[in-house]
């Protein structure tokens, strides 16, 4: 849906709500951003070699700003990004990236309509259990740019003591030359409840066309400096796209169409996605998070394998290392961009674990995350300085480095690291 059809959403909401929104002044927040980086190219690899086919840049900048406005039951989370890099123009976007109105309609039942990032699983770096929230990416959970942003949806939550009952709709529907485009429809609800150290919740989710997904999630606290969580999804059947080389012994094939297909739509196997995680704190100060995740729509190491095998053929057709005739070099290469869509800022095996560590003093703070894949061995590993100049200034410098073989996940990858060097002035 686009901003104009949010806003007379939401317009309509607050003239039919029938009870009247709680008085509270205007509440604002302004964060400006400016991200510069350089790169180092992985030339080597078979996905982009000599970074010829998806040309990557190796260094840009980027500036984002960020304002958020509440007054009464409104409220709204507005960004504006402008971007430059050394292989094209610069280029400039807006989103908003919430703009919601919430409503009491008596002392147990509150309602939001509009675009909302709503939160309903604890996982620091993964969250299978969000199935209406934006999806993590574990490499930047904290999404320190702000580039996430909510669904158009409408919320009704019950409470009942320390007891939720959430019933959400979902709707992407878009407004386009003044014409309203019906979107895709997903229903959700969660139950929650608290028992003494535990929260504990059950969760729904079916989105038209697809199936029913079920799950819950729990996190426990122990003492003052442990808590631990777990998450739980699961499915029959999987809608998931996979590359048709996946369940063919012949990986030297140039397709001639899109070659990825539902290939579980109607399996009557049961496809989960389970995180298992914790974070302590020490005396000392140092906050650790360790998280395991699974997700079995994820490719398996023998399917890697495959698929990998399925990009070095493409790649070396490319290369002239393999001869073809001359009128198939240029589908080869199609094959090759179509195959990259296997990939994912999630992970596009199975097994995943994750470390976050972060120790601060006065004004400095240091952070080390680690994506690992847990299959292959392969790492994505950060390490990030901070500075805090002032009260509303702060800098960072953040160092991404990938690891592992050339075939492996996070080893084949566009970089072999990525600096960046940030300012965030907040007000």
């Amino acid at each position: 849906m686009s901003s104009r059809c949010v806003t007379v959403f939401i317009a309509a909401a607050i003239i039919a709500a029938p009870f009247p929104v709680r008085s509270q002044g205007l509440d604002y927040r302004v964060s400006i951003i400016d991200e510069g980086s350089l790169s180092k190219i992985n030339e080597e690899t078979p996905i982009n070699y000599k970074n010829t086919v998806l040309p990557q840049p190796s260094a840009a900048n980027i500036a984002t700003s960020n304002l958020f406005l509440g007054f009464g039951g409104l409220s709204t989370s507005l960004n504006l990004s402008a971007g430059a890099d050394n292989l094209q123009s610069p280029n400039f976007s807006y989103a908003i990236r919430e703009l919601s109105f919430d409503y009491s309609l008596s002392d147990a039942m509150d309602i939001t309509v509009g675009k909302k990032i709503l939160k309903w699983g604890p996982g620091y770096a993964f969250n299978p259990t969000g199935v209406v929230e934006p999806q993590r990416s574990p490499s930047d959970p904290s999404d320190r740019l702000s580039q996430n942003e909510g669904q158009n949806l409408v919320s009704v939550e019950y409470f009942a003591g320390r007891s939720s009952m959430t019933f959400v709709y979902v709707n992407d529907s878009r407004v386009a030359s003044w014409k309203l485009y019906r979107g895709t429809q997903q229903f959700a609800f969660r139950a929650y409840t608290n028992l003494s150290r535990y929260d504990l919740s059950f969760i729904g989710d079916y989105i038209e066309g697809d199936r029913l997904e079920l799950g819950g999630n729990w996190s426990y606290v122990i003492g003052d400096n442990l808590e631990l969580h777990a998450e739980f999804l699961g499915k029959q059947g999987s809608s998931s796209l996979y590359h048709e080389a996946l369940s063919m012994d012949n990986d030297q094939k140039i397709y001639s169409s899109f070659p990825y297909t539902a290939l579980y739509d109607n399996s009557r196997r049961v496809f989960y996605k389970v995180l298992l995680g914790g974070q302590i704190t020490f005396d000392n100060g140092i906050n650790t998070a360790i998280e395991f995740y699974r997700d079995t729509e994820g490719l398996s190491a023998a399917q890697w394998k495959r698929w990998m095998e399925f990009v070095k053929f493409q790649s070396g057709i490319q290369r002239g290392i393999i001869q073809v005739a001359q009128d198939l070099v240029a589908p080869s290469r199609y094959n090759l961009l179509w195959a990259l869509q296997t990939l994912s800022p999630r992970g596009a095996m199975q097994d995943y674990l994750f470390g976050r560590e972060y120790w601060g003093v006065d004004r400095w703070g240091i952070e080390l995350i680690q994506f690992v894949n847990a299959q292959d061995m392969s790492a994505v590993i950060i390490p990030t300085l901070l500075f805090r100049i002032s009260d509303n200034l702060s800098s960072y410098g953040r160092l991404t480095v990938f690891t592992g073989k050339s075939d492996s996940e996070f080893g084949a990858l566009f970089y072999k690291a990525t600096f960046n060097l940030g300012i965030r002035a907040q007000l």
